[in-house]
């Protein structure tokens, strides 16, 4: 498929689709917004400009492709850029500050679980 550059750059709260291509030629179609920091939110679709695919899109247009070597991806081809205010949950922040937080309980649980089976299986050794 070839796509048509076009001449809407991407900046700040435009939606963006690419596809993302690995060193196998395989390749895996996303599409988010592109979002200051305290607006991102992957799991919603808002992506943080201060990551690294964040950081390269900017200022790069429709029909575009580029490199981007993270883990086994190799480049990116930017499909469609739809510039315009998108409506960005006001919560987004507070979401994923939320989400973080439950996963740090999570991991604590766990960690505790394992430390109590370690240690009883240690005393009944001993003992």
């Amino acid at each position: 498929m070839v796509i048509q550059p076009s001449s809407q750059p991407i900046t700040l709260n435009c939606r963006v689709q690419v596809e993302l291509v690995d060193s196998a030629g395989q390749a895996e179609q996303a599409e988010f917004v592109l979002v200051p920091t305290r607006q991102a939110d992957l799991k919603s679709g808002l992506l943080d400009e201060s990551t690294p695919l964040g950081r390269l899109l900017l200022g790069h247009h429709a029909g575009e492709e580029l490199p981007y070597r993270v883990g086994d991806l190799v480049r990116v081809r930017i499909l469609a850029v739809q510039a315009g205010e998108v409506a960005v949950p006001s919560d987004a922040a507070a979401r994923r500050r939320q989400a973080v937080q439950k996963a740090a309980a999570q991991s604590e649980i766990t960690n505790q679980m394992i430390f109590s089976t370690a240690s009883a299986a240690n005393g009944a050794i001993t003992m």
